[in-house]
């Protein structure tokens, strides 16, 4: 028995190698699989292809390669499954198989980016999105589950720092989205997207988060929102008659302490605000800084980068 113990080597370095060998086997082996299950289709029996037993294999292969840490392979086990419901006209079964497809490429690309390796040609990103797009295209129009998969795809495009292609998605969700809550989920990951990028078109999100029709945002979501107006004004400048009645008021309620469900900030964060906006009408720079810096503290990331750029205007 202490033999047996001594020459254990599930651990060690030929057991690494055997698991290396393993996931080489299958690399190699891939193909050969895929292929024979693709021949098994073209059979027929009984003047039907066996398109269920098609199925389970191609799901099969899928999950395998699953646990081999093997993503793109996965994912191309799962359009092969799709590609069999489709044959049949099952175009749930058909979505189902893309979506799961879409994520195993999606997450063969994230495992890319996480090694700093770069592909040019964006294999498996073009792969993940097309898959999301078979996917969705196969739910009727206003589908909840069409909108998911729009949110799911841009999730995953700002987690890769796909950015702009990100706020497409998201602006194509908002087309289909009906329930407000989700809507305004929606909104404020565009226009968190869009702050990076265009402050004018983040204006206009934001204010449109605030005078929606039927409009419940969350008084946390309401109030981060409602800060970043007041920023976003101030950089954008937007001429007096071109601003909704709620953005003028909230700038009335703000200068004049009025009490307000609209703005649910706490008071030091209401004081600092006013001493922003007056230190940004006088130009005093040295005490916009001085403010800024207590302010921060209140803020979100991207809302301090605002205000860093409210003062590099003020320098300008």
């Amino acid at each position: 028995m202490n033999e047996s113990k001594g020459n254990d080597v599930s651990n060690g370095p030929e057991a690494e190698n055997k698991r290396d060998s393993s996931r080489a086997d299958l690399g190699a082996s891939f193909n050969e699989q895929y292929m024979n299950i693709n021949t098994k289709m073209k059979k027929r029996f009984m003047r039907k292809p066996n398109v269920s037993e098609a199925t389970n294999e191609f799901i099969a292969l899928a999950i395998q390669c699953e646990h081999s840490d093997q993503p793109a392979f996965a994912g191309h086990a799962y359009v092969g499954a799709a590609k069999c419901e489709a044959s049949v006209g099952h175009f749930l079964g058909e979505a189902e198989h893309f979506l799961a497809a879409a994520r195993q490429f999606m997450k063969a690309e994230k495992k890319l980016k996480s090694l700093k390796f770069y592909s040019a040609d964006r294999e498996n990103l073009e792969a993940a999105t097309g898959c999301y797009i078979q996917a969705l295209n196969k739910y009727p129009d206003k589908s909840p589950i069409r909108t998911s998969i729009l949110m799911e795809l841009a999730s995953d495009l700002v987690e890769l720092n796909h950015k702009l292609e990100a706020a497409a998605y998201y602006e194509q969700a908002l087309e289909t989205v009906t329930e407000s809550t989700m809507k305004t989920i929606c909104l404020k990951n565009l226009l968190s997207l869009r702050i990076d990028s265009k402050y004018d078109i983040a204006l206009e999100i934001a204010n449109k988060i605030v005078d929606g029709p039927n409009a419940n945002v969350p008084e946390d979501v309401l109030a981060e929102v409602q800060v970043s107006r007041i920023l976003l004004t101030l950089l954008v400048k937007p001429p007096e008659e071109s601003k909704p009645p709620s953005l003028k008021q909230l700038f009335i309620d703000l200068m004049n302490d009025n009490e307000s469900d609209a703005i649910p900030l706490n008071t030091d964060l209401k004081l600092k605000l006013q001493s922003i906006i007056i230190c940004h009408a006088t130009g005093d720079t040295q005490p916009l800084i001085s403010v800024s810096a207590d302010t921060k503290q209140f803020l979100t990331l991207q809302q301090v980068e605002l205000l860093h750029k409210l003062i590099s205007d003020e320098r300008g």
